[in-house]
């Protein structure tokens, strides 16, 4: 997926440790209300391994939003860690620098617009010569009327669609970019259920199946759950279901995996985890645009 990446001489791992940061954005301020604790993590064997590379991908950017605290319903545990870890990931094992991944902590609505706004602007630079990772943990919640999925901020509650960010528009934002590719994680279920266990205050204790627009242009999408499930946390290991067996895949071959693996490997771990953990389905999916056909299976993340 990722071509003609550079190389360079000398060890990363000195210098591209977990802490060393993305180019970091907050712009939220302060949620002002207290959440509840989040539990204790035993396992964070992904967080602390993390492979290294020589490769320099200098044109792949990624747009990395963890939403967790949020003001005015649920926190969703651990997508912070989520969000950062994996920009970890695409620093130090996918060869992105450090000024390429844009990693945004619990994100308003406008600093989901600015992070868009952010990616579009790089992309005109290019002229659209570049790839694109968009990664996302949190909620999603679906509009009670029309289902429509929604992306939530931190300051939102879902009661208000016009305050959140519609999935439609951004694969249609995304799409807009004329990427060379453009791959889409979404650790977040749309059927109004918290991660976890109960249901946020906007969906009313009913679970709804939103309906979701199809991605275009040269676009994958991989979501954790169906429409109607719930994404699960991995309390143990400190992330999200998804996320987890998503970074742990490419820390087992060090980001040299084409999506087809991946996709297998994320779908079936989650699937047996969550029904013998969490007694309940969660099945992750991939939707590739139409323009994609069966090929994606054989791009590379790297």
């Amino acid at each position: 997926m990722y071509n003609s990446p550079q190389k360079y001489e000398g060890d990363r791992s000195s210098d591209l440790a977990i802490n060393l940061s993305p180019l970091e954005i907050d712009l939220s301020g302060s949620t002002g209300k207290t959440q509840e604790a989040t539990p204790l993590v035993t396992d964070n064997d992904v967080d602390l391994n993390i492979p290294s590379t020589s490769v320099i991908n200098s044109k792949t950017f990624a747009v990395v939003i963890g939403n967790e605290n949020y003001q005015r319903t649920a926190k969703v545990a651990y997508a912070v860690n989520d969000a950062k870890v994996f920009a970890g990931y695409c620093q130090k094992t996918l060869g992105l620098p450090a000024s390429n991944v844009r990693l945004y902590k619990d994100a308003t609505y406008g600093s989901m617009l600015a992070a868009v706004k952010d990616i579009q602007s790089i992309a005109d630079a290019y002229h659209g010569e570049i790839n694109v990772i968009f990664y996302y943990a949190g909620h999603g919640i679906p509009a009670e009327n029309t289902k429509e999925a929604y992306l939530l901020p931190v300051d939102a509650d879902g009661t208000q669609p016009e305050a959140c960010y519609p999935l439609s528009l951004l694969y249609k934002k995304l799409e807009g970019l004329n990427a060379k590719s453009t791959l889409v994680f979404m650790d977040a279920c749309f059927s109004g259920a918290q991660r976890g266990e109960g249901m946020l205050a906007s969906a009313r204790g009913v679970v709804l199946k939103p309906k979701f627009d199809a991605p275009q242009g040269n676009m994958v999408v991989f979501s954790a759950a169906q429409g109607d499930e719930t994404a699960y946390p991995y309390k143990e290991k400190g992330h999200g279901l998804f996320t987890y067996f998503l970074l742990k895949k490419l820390q087992e071959t060090k980001g040299a995996v084409t999506l087809g693996d991946l996709s297998n490997y994320v779908s079936t771990n989650v699937s047996q985890q969550s029904v013998v953990v969490n007694r309940k389905s969660q099945t992750p999916t991939v939707v590739p645009s139409v323009n994609m056909g069966d090929g994606w299976r054989n791009f590379k993340i790297k």
